[in-house]
């Protein structure tokens, strides 16, 4: 799923090698840090914040002074985590760390606008299941085989002999959840499973964790998903379609970026689609985001467009009309459709 070039849900039981190691050198690292910095990339979902929050909360219980950062505030369904409501939106341009971890940011384009320059970051590690070359962290660990992060931060405490509370647990389960779509995509892994089987060995609550992440959503979210349900576009072939969201129904219900997020999904669950996207304006153009069953891959689709994504998702930002952005995106869609879908 994220770039192993491996089949679909053609996982490896046991961790690479090399991910091992670096999980080793990123424990030993946070070992003797007092002061850490944690961010992830900006409009957290959950793998975001329940790998920082879980790290956090484990740094915090070895006695370490922790601070969380994201630029945006956390979506609200996972504001119940433990250390959520500290999390900070600003940094001050005198804070100074021992170390800092970023968690699942894919680009450092995307840590925010108070991402800590070298002098003031410390060691820089860069924790993540995405490929980037080169790696920009002093310490990288990426495991293109992990189904999310909080699978990776498991390991780093592991590494550390540090017991995982029922308060961490929670925050790793919801990383693993999340970025698996609750243990259905394609990246479900038996170390997935086996992972969700230790947290719920904690203390953790599968039913919990469901209700308070996926069946908990805002009356703003539906409310938005009525208004864009006769924007839905299904192509001729049946493999593609899209949704459209108008700045004046996100004004018009109060939308917030959070209520937009996953109604894309709703585009890739019909059947025989092969890939969604969804269009959103905003004050600085149109935002594209795409998702893919797995099957057709969306990088080629989104570079034709000049954006950066994987597989299964990406995003671009156009700016023309409504009109010219519809057309160009069917366009680059089409042309990359396996000829025998079209």
């Amino acid at each position: 799923m994220h770039g192993t070039g491996k089949k679909l849900g053609d996982f490896s039981e046991k961790v690479p090698t090399e991910a091992l190691a670096a999980a080793r050198r990123v424990g030993k690292a946070l070992s003797v840090a007092q002061k850490v910095l944690i961010l992830g990339h900006v409009g957290a979902d959950g793998d975001v914040a329940g790998s920082s929050l879980g790290l956090a909360q484990a740094l915090k219980e070895m006695g370490k002074k922790v601070t969380v950062y994201n630029q945006a505030p956390y979506p609200e369904n996972f504001n119940w985590l433990v250390g959520a409501k500290q999390v900070r939106h600003q940094l001050s341009s005198r804070a100074h760390f021992d170390v800092t971890v970023t968690v699942d940011a894919a680009d450092p384009k995307r840590l925010g606008k108070h991402f800590p320059d070298a002098e003031r970051r410390g060691l820089f590690i860069w924790v993540d299941h995405h490929q980037i070359d080169p790696p920009p962290g002093d310490l990288n660990y990426i495991d293109l085989t992990a189904a999310a992060v909080g699978e990776q931060i498991a390991l780093i405490l592991k590494s550390m002999k540090h017991p995982l509370s029922k308060k961490v647990a929670e925050c790793l389960y919801v990383s693993l959840m999340t970025d698996t779509g609750t243990f259905r995509y394609a990246n479900t892994s038996v170390r997935a499973f086996n992972l969700a089987g230790e947290l719920v060995k904690v203390g953790v609550n599968p039913w919990a964790m469901t209700e308070k992440v996926l069946e908990s959503q805002a009356p703003e979210r539906m409310w938005l998903l009525q208004k864009i349900m006769p924007s839905l576009f299904i192509s001729d072939c049946g493999r593609f379609g899209s949704f459209y969201v108008r700045q004046k129904d996100q004004d018009a219900v109060g939308a917030q970026p959070e209520h937009i997020h996953g109604l894309v999904n709703y585009i890739r669950a019909i059947r025989r689609v092969e890939i969604a996207y969804i269009f959103v304006e905003k004050a600085e153009g149109i935002k594209v985001s795409f998702r893919s069953k797995g099957h057709i891959s969306c990088q080629p689709i989104l570079k034709t467009l000049g954006g950066k994504g994987f597989r299964n998702a990406g995003s671009v930002l156009l700016k023309a009309s409504r009109k010219k952005v519809e057309k160009q995106v069917y366009d680059a869609v089409k042309s990359h459709m396996p000829a025998k879908n079209i």
